[in-house]
Parts: structure tokens; sequence; C-alpha cells
């Protein structure tokens, strides 16, 4: 009987051991006496493992507001501090890391003024490039390659997205040669850094057809090539991202439709170069995890009747729409995540949609059901799937709502802030499906204290396998007065 028992406690230890090795740790945590009523605070990550804190304090009816930079270490404590002279009204944009540095987009009090600020993330140096811009109200998102600025930006004219190449020397801005339609937008946009060239990939549409269209540029923004992928009877392509590596070896990995281009089908990949001839195409049939997100009895009825449609010729009636994210590459090719949704008032873009905000300036209200990860191998096969159901999960603007790390072994983690200061989270160890709930508290930094209140949080990705949690905490601790703090916690899995 002593036998048996020592053997089931050390099978019980060894499964319940992994589940606790995913939890999440918290090991630091900062409180900033920041006054949530007169500061703006962005917080930039970057993969040296440092975070870049962006405050601008309002000043008074004498003194101007400050803007400050503070970077911080992987345990958190600062390494410099910067203050930079920007006209009163400058507000943050966007930003673009590309080690040793980071660059600031910042518009100015008139919508055609910009500064673009590049820091050097050791030494804190900061160099401030103006400009004024006259066909653009807006930068959506830009990447820098030799001092060359590729922007996805508003057409100040139509509100149409355009892509412009800027010289930091010269200041010359010009656009760059691309197809704008009413339903056309951007999928990805990619420096080669090693090849010295940037790919942009967009998705066109005419509201009856698409395709997509991959063009390359050198530094200059002088176009290299380009790559069309034609839509086939029954595999029309929606949006893609692309891989890093050379023409020879850069993967689209993407979304396409069967019939109706309103609605995805499935999953493919195909060599940048090659295009439809040597494509992979996988339906959301065809995956493990897809369906998880609904009960047992309900997915088998939806697969039933799926292959029931499919055997029989008619169109698939599955109606889902995934919004993508970056590619990370890994040891054995390259990890795809996105988001499944639907827009509660019918249309909704099937790519990133960029407005001031850099996402969809249309209000309606974009339901999330789940986050999805695929592996695929350098050749573009499918290696596995899973996923993450969402619990009210929804936004006003057609965005990224969750986060997503991953390392070179494949190991995924998706998080997001439901409400008050929980973070849900789900890790991935390939197609091993993990049903049940999994959510964490941000912690204080006092033992005994708690945290009253939680107002504008958030979680971003960080390096490896760690996350950043941010915001407000109204903060008591025992035998003190409660206060008000701009928290940095460091997550990690």
């Amino acid at each position: 009987m002593y036998k048996v028992c020592l053997l089931f406690l050390l099978v019980l230890v060894l499964f319940v051991t992994p589940l606790f090795a995913q939890e999440p740790a918290q090991p630091y945590r900062i409180e900033l006496e920041l006054d949530i009523y007169k500061t703006n605070a962005e917080l930039i990550t970057a993969p040296d493992s440092s975070l870049l804190l962006f405050t601008k304090t309002d000043g008074s009816w004498t003194s101007a507001p400050t803007f400050e930079f503070t970077r911080y270490n992987y345990q958190l404590k600062p390494t410099w501090k910067q203050k930079v002279e920007l006209p009163a009204l400058s507000r943050y944009m966007t930003h673009y890391t590309d080690l040793p540095h980071t660059y600031i987009a910042i518009q100015g009090k008139d919508q055609h003024d910009f500064q673009f600020l590049k820091f050097h993330l050791q030494s804190g140096k900061v160099t401030k490039h103006a400009f004024r811009i006259e066909s653009i109200d807006s930068v959506y998102v830009f990447k820098v390659i030799d001092n060359n600025y590729f922007l996805v930006s508003r057409s100040d004219k139509d509100g149409t997205p355009i892509l412009l190449h800027l010289n930091e020397k010269t200041g010359e801005t010009r656009p760059l040669p691309a197809v704008y339609g009413s339903e056309s937008t951007f999928s990805d946009i990619l420096v080669h850094q090693p090849e010295k060239q940037v790919s942009v990939v967009m998705s066109e549409s005419n509201g009856r057809m698409s395709r997509l269209q991959t063009k390359l540029f050198d530094t200059q923004g002088n176009l290299i090539d380009n790559y069309f992928i034609l839509p086939q009877p029954d595999k029309r392509p929606l949006a893609a991202e692309i891989t890093p590596g050379d023409t020879t070896t850069r993967l689209l990995l993407g979304t396409y439709a069967s019939r109706s281009q309103r609605y995805a089908a499935g999953f493919f990949s195909m060599p940048m170069a090659e295009g439809t001839d040597n494509a992979r195409y996988y339906s959301f049939q065809d995956l493990k995890n897809f369906f998880k997100y609904l009960k047992p009895n309900r997915e088998e009825r939806l697969r039933k009747r799926e292959a029931g449609r499919i055997s029989s010729g008619k169109e698939s009636g599955l109606q889902y729409r995934v919004l993508l994210h970056d590619v990370y590459p890994t040891e054995n090719g390259y990890i795809l995540s996105g988001e499944v949704y639907f827009a509660e008032s019918g249309g909704g873009n099937l790519g990133r949609i960029y407005s001031t905000t850099g996402t969809s300036g249309t209000k309606k209200l974009y339901h999330r059901t789940q986050a999805i990860a695929l592996g695929f191998d350098y050749n573009g096969a499918l290696l596995w799937d899973n996923s993450f159901p969402l619990k009210e999960v929804q936004s006003n603007e057609l965005r990224p709502t969750v986060e997503v790390v991953a390392n070179r072994h494949g190991k995924v983690v998706i998080a997001y802030p439901i409400k008050s200061n929980e973070i849900y989270y789900q890790y991935m160890d390939q197609d091993k499906y993990i049903e049940e709930e999994t959510k964490f508290e941000i912690q204080p930094a006092t033992d005994g204290a708690k945290i009253t209140s939680t107002s504008l949080s958030g979680i971003l990705s960080w390096y490896g396998l760690n996350f950043v949690a941010y915001g407000w905490h109204n903060v008591k601790a025992p035998g003190s007065d409660s206060r008000t703090v701009f928290y940095i916690n460091r997550v990690s899995f």
C-alpha cells in the first residue's frame, strides 16, 4: 500500500509541477509618484530587455508642459533620464526600435508638423529631426533603415493610407509607387537589414476580387521588384505577413477566402517569389484547435455540418475574420498569431486598418472570439496550431487587443487585461490545448499593501517570455494613507 501511495504521489507531482512552472512570476515592480490628472504616460518596450517611459506633464498658466524620457533595465532600475524640448501641444504617435536606437514619431500643434526623436538606448543621446509634410495628417507606422524612413501614413486629401519615403539627411519626402483603392490596405511592412531592403505587403480589393502585392524597395525607396499573389477560383488571398530572410527564402503567411471575400476560410503559406504554384492552404477544418472556443458538442456539430457543405460542393458556412499579428522567428521556422473577430454592425476589414490611432476610424464594435497561433517550418508546412478563447474582449477600433510573446523554441504566451487588476493568459506548448482558465493579479511592491483601484491598465510584449504590465494603481499600505501611483510590473513566464 505504501508503494502504491508513493507511486501515486510521484505521478501527481510529475503531472502538477509543469502546470505550476507555467505560473508567471512578478520579480520586479516600480511605483512612480506621478499625478494622474496632469501626466500622460507612454511605455515602450525594446528587445534588449529595456523599457522607455515617455511622460508629458502639464504645466500651469505660466509654464509649458515638460516632456521626459526615462530608460529602465530588466530589473526596472532607471539607467538614464532625458528632458526633451518639444512644442507644447506635441503628442506621441508611434515608435520603432532598431537596436541600438528607438525612434519616436511626434506630431506637433499643426497636423502637418512632425518630429522624429532618435534615442541611443545605451547612452541616452537623443537627436531630433523636424519635418513638415503637407500631404499627410497622421503617421500610423514607420520603419527606419540607414537613416531612411518608410512611413505608412494617412493622406490629407482623402484619408486613404499612403506610403512615403523620407530621407533624414536631405528632408526630402516622396510617395512610393503603389495602388491605393478604397478597399485596399497595408498588411505588413518589414525591414530586411542584412539585405538593405524593405518589404511592403498590400491587400488590394475592388469589392469583388482581391489580390496580394509585395513591393520590395532599397533603402532609398527605389522599387526593386513587385510580387503579385493572384486569386485562384476558390482560394482568394486576403491578408498576409512576411517572414525575414532573403528573397529566395521569404514566405507569405496569411489568410484566404474560398468564394466570398468577406470571410476567411483558412490560412495559407507560400514562397514570396514563387507565388501560388507552391502555396499551401489549411482550412479552419484542417486545424486541430481552431474551434476549441466552442463547447465540445457544438464543435462536433459545426465540423460535421461544414464537412457536409464542402463535400456537396457548397460554399463554406463559416464566417470568420482574422486580424493578423507580426511573425515570430523560431529555431524551426515561424509562428503566426492573430485574433478572430466579428463586427457587430457588419462589414469590417480582414487585414490591418490604419487611422490616426493606428487603427480603423470607423466606429463599429469588434468582438473577439479567440486568439490563435500557428507554427510553420521554413518551407511553409504547418507544424501545429493552437487557440485561446477570449472573454469580453471588444473594441470600437480594429486593433490588436492581446499581447503575444514567443521564444526561439516555439513556446508562446498570449495575455490580455480583462477587468480590474486581473490579467488572463494562456501558455501554449505547440498544439497542447489547455482548457483551464488561467489568470493572475498584478501584485503591489510592499507586502501587506492592497491595491484598491486600477485605472488605464495595460500589458505589453517585452523580450523572451516576458511581459510588462503598467497603469495607475491606488495603493494602501499598512499604517499609511492610500496613494495613486503609476506602476510598472515585469511579468515572467
